[in-house]
């Protein structure tokens, strides 16, 4: 009795706060979180490691093995999200994130932590990729618009999560409350996840010759993964955005990834410096992402991305051949600046060419990731051979792809 007397009123009040949060920003606040976590991830993992007392090779396991295990787990999870189990699956993936953060929390070694970020990965997977499925699902025909502002709560979480860890450090409270309080904020999401109505999803399509009898007779479930990925693979428009992706990306995760390398050891400037850029390069992105909201309301996705991506290539070349330190300092951030849509357009796009498909569309783009891991590892396996300036020229391969193959005009949609 005393019990139902304190859970009544905390569900109650969670019913009513979840309530009065629209799915939309439901969704935003969940991506925000996500890339909070991330970026409070990165920023604490220097002293994590001496804490612990970890080895450069598990930190590079740490890094590459949820990865990997990712890629295993979440095409399924996706296809499954096209059902009616995508609430039960977003619902789940928030539990897995918030057990992650507080494995992380209590840690003790090595172990604690890969266990941790093995759930994590894929726990992110259902947790935050079928939500922004599914705010693109409630928004159909505006993916673009509805991905721009998607972008803008990341890069915002991406913004204060340094901010964050520092302000912790600064109190000395170390680095293990931050994930206790991950852990808590994963948690209360997860719950606001519980109350309001998601749209049903589509029903199943018939294979070929089978009526709705023969289809009851079916597992409902497996019909309907098995006949949306039979449409998605056949579907040569959303095939075509997703390989677009890939190849925006080489100047978009790939040429950050690459940019600390090409500062220390071709222009020259110290760790401490390169790590201050990266810090402008980031806010830089945020302006960017805030820049695109009110364009992509007057300007159609593609002609803005055919424009920047014309644009970017220009800029990149230049980038390439100015010897001056400075020049390309300054380069570097109106490249961040220039490439502004390509992955919001790009991404609605994708979700745009097959409606309703959403879960469907992130399985496919999570497969067709290997290409773009493929390239990446392809562009320091050149700079191994024939040096790092060498090497960052195939980047360009990025932007010469969307000026050629993203279509002039907006095409017709059903």
């Amino acid at each position: 009795m005393f019990k139902r007397t304190l859970t009544r009123p905390l569900n109650g009040l969670i019913k009513t706060t979840a309530s009065g949060l629209s799915l939309t920003l439901l969704f935003l606040l969940i991506e925000f979180f996500d890339e909070l976590n991330y970026a409070i991830e990165g920023a604490v993992l220097p002293v994590m490691r001496v804490e612990l007392a970890l080895s450069y090779a598990q930190v590079g396991l740490l890094i590459g093995l949820p990865h990997v295990v990712s890629t295993l787990i979440e095409p399924a999870i996706m296809l499954l999200g096209d059902t009616n189990l995508r609430k039960r699956l977003i619902i789940a993936g928030g539990l897995g994130v918030a057990i992650a953060m507080f494995l992380i929390a209590t840690a003790a070694g090595f172990p604690a932590i890969l266990l941790a970020t093995v759930i994590g990965f894929p726990a992110s997977g259902a947790f935050v990729t079928l939500s922004q499925a599914t705010l693109m699902d409630l928004n159909q025909g505006r993916e673009p618009q509805m991905m721009a502002r998607w972008t803008v709560a990341g890069s915002l979480g991406n913004l204060f999560g340094p901010l964050f860890v520092a302000a912790g450090f600064a109190l000395v409270l170390g680095w293990r409350w931050v994930f206790a309080v991950l852990a808590v904020l994963a948690l209360l999401l997860t719950l606001f996840v519980l109350f309001p109505h998601f749209p049903a999803r589509p029903s199943p399509t018939f294979l070929p010759g089978e009526d709705s009898i023969g289809a009851r007779q079916r597992p409902t479930v497996m019909l309907t993964v098995f006949a949306n990925l039979r449409e998605a693979l056949g579907n040569a428009e959303l095939l075509r955005w997703i390989v677009l992706l890939q190849f925006s990306d080489l100047l978009l995760d790939v040429f950050i990834g690459y940019a600390p390398l090409f500062l220390t050891d071709v222009v020259g400037v110290t760790p401490v410096q390169a790590s201050l850029l990266l810090s402008v390069l980031m806010l830089t992105s945020l302006v960017a992402d805030v820049a695109l909201l009110p364009i992509l309301e007057r300007f159609p996705g593609r002609t803005v991305v055919r424009a920047s991506a014309a644009i970017t290539a220009v800029i990149y070349v230049t980038w390439l051949l100015v010897p001056w330190p400075f020049a390309k300092i300054a380069l570097m951030i109106l490249l961040r600046f220039s490439t502004l849509g390509w992955y919001q357009v790009l991404q609605g796009e994708a979700y745009a060419s097959a409606p309703g498909r959403s879960g469907t569309v992130m399985a496919i783009g999570s497969v067709i990731g290997l290409l773009g891991g493929g390239m990446a590892w392809f562009v320091g396996w050149v700079a191994s051979q024939a040096g790092l300036p060498a090497a960052m020229w195939l980047l360009l391969f990025g932007p010469v792809f969307l000026v050629l193959f993203v279509p002039r005009s907006q095409l017709a949609r059903q």
